[in-house]
């Protein structure tokens, strides 16, 4: 028998606890950013000059290069650490002087957080974060999840949980839901995603649950379980983004993008 589906309104010490364990299934934080400061840092990311888009799918672009683009290669990891600070200086210059959503989280979650968090290194180098993402209208996102231990030369981390986080600064009229199944890739499935840009809708059926956030709003769930987002329908999808590392309840979290 399945559990029920169970989604925290509050970013606290008990709910990140949950969140890690599995005992619930997302934190869900309403208006976490102003509307009005969601809308014109959507606009200031979408119409910025360094917007990329992705290699295999160019309906998705991104403001900050994330460490799923390094593909185990030495040169793109230099360029992703030596880019790092710059990057973050960069995206939080568009709104100055407010603070950008995910700078508003990280405070929160040193504060929340018994041990602190703070910047996850790789080799000794500081990581970037806050990936800001614009997805095109009906552009197709394939299922996927995310695992550090994966993107690492070496296949390996100290992790005991990965969580993603998403601030919504755009949502279209319809569509664009975050779509959770709830369950961790097989091994075969996680294979995969090494060589593809995710996983057959077919074969994984329907997710168990659909979250639909407002323009404001802050979402968490663990990344390392398989999850989507449906196409947008009127508008794009605009998100400012990173993913949190936990080591122990006694470690501080990390976190990076």
């Amino acid at each position: 028998m399945l559990k029920a589906i169970e989604i925290s309104k509050e970013l606290n010490e008990d709910s990140i606890r949950k969140l890690i364990a599995k005992n619930i299934d997302a934190i869900h934080v309403p208006g976490f950013y102003p509307k009005e400061l969601s809308a014109r840092f959507a606009d200031c990311i979408a119409g910025h000059s360094e917007l990329e888009a992705y290699k295999v799918q160019n309906a998705l672009k991104r403001l900050g290069m994330g460490y799923v683009d390094v593909g185990k290669d030495a040169d793109n990891a230099n360029r992703y650490h030596s880019e790092a600070m710059r990057s973050i200086w960069g995206i939080r210059d568009m709104i100055y002087p407010n603070l950008t959503p995910l700078d508003h989280f990280r405070l929160l979650l040193e504060e929340v957080w018994p041990a602190g968090a703070t910047i996850q290194t790789i080799d000794g180098r500081k990581s970037f974060v806050g990936t800001c993402r614009v997805i095109d209208q009906g552009a197709k996102m394939l299922p996927h999840n995310d695992r550090l231990a994966r993107m690492l030369s070496n296949g390996a981390s100290d992790l005991t949980g990965q969580l993603a986080v998403n601030v919504y600064l755009d949502m279209p009229p319809e569509g664009g839901e975050l779509e959770l199944w709830l369950s961790e890739p097989t091994p075969e499935q996680d294979k995969e995603q090494e060589t593809r840009d995710g996983l057959d809708r077919e074969v994984l059926g329907e997710p168990r649950l659909l979250i639909r956030p407002e323009n404001g709003d802050l979402v968490l769930f663990n990344s390392q379980l398989i999850h989507g987002v449906t196409p947008g329908v009127g508008g794009r999808r605009v998100t400012m983004s990173c993913f949190v590392g936990h080591r122990g309840d006694d470690q501080p979290l990390t976190y990076w993008s």
